[in-house]
């Protein structure tokens, strides 16, 4: 995976064309995507993430919950996706794979550490891209890549925001 996304320019765009996914029309609770966001009210935030990395919990009408990664420092996403993997389908990471939660468990703080500071919703006219949806057996992987892409602000200054929230 690595080797076809190269490493000296990773981008959201490379990812996507890249081996670590398949593209589809619509959400599944339970699985992780990556995709390009335009947020409907980005005057009003201090700072968006325009390619998030979301594992969906909850479908609504109009769009999705989920837990965007990218809030979070590279350490601090793996030790989430590690509780996290302990509640998913099966333990072989297949295609079909799925993280089983909701958010009543979720919002344990203490057994998902970071998991309020990248809680955001979505909505399904705001995505301005395919929607890749990332597979399991690559989900480690792909959480580790630098493909943030925030908006008026840095990532230290997310990162430092998201850490204030645990």
């Amino acid at each position: 995976m690595i080797r076809k996304v190269g490493l000296t320019s990773v981008t959201a765009n490379r990812v996507m064309r890249s081996d670590v996914g398949e593209f589809v029309t619509r959400v599944e609770a339970g699985d992780m995507y990556l995709f390009l966001y335009d947020p409907k009210t980005a005057e009003k935030l201090p700072y968006y993430d325009v390619a998030p990395l979301v594992a969906v919990f909850r479908r609504v009408p109009d769009g999705f919950y989920g837990l965007n990664f990218h809030y979070l420092p590279p350490m601090l996403r793996m030790r989430l996706l590690d509780r996290m993997m302990e509640f998913t389908t099966d333990e072989t990471l297949s295609e079909k794979t799925k993280f089983a939660l909701k958010w009543q468990l979720l919002d344990n703080a203490s057994r998902f550490p970071g998991v309020h500071a990248c809680v955001k919703r979505y909505l399904y006219t705001q995505v301005s891209s395919r929607l890749l949806k990332v597979y399991p057996q690559d989900w480690r992987k792909v959480i580790m890549l630098p493909i943030d892409s925030f908006e008026k602000s840095s990532r230290n200054v997310v990162f430092n925001d998201s850490r204030s929230k645990m």
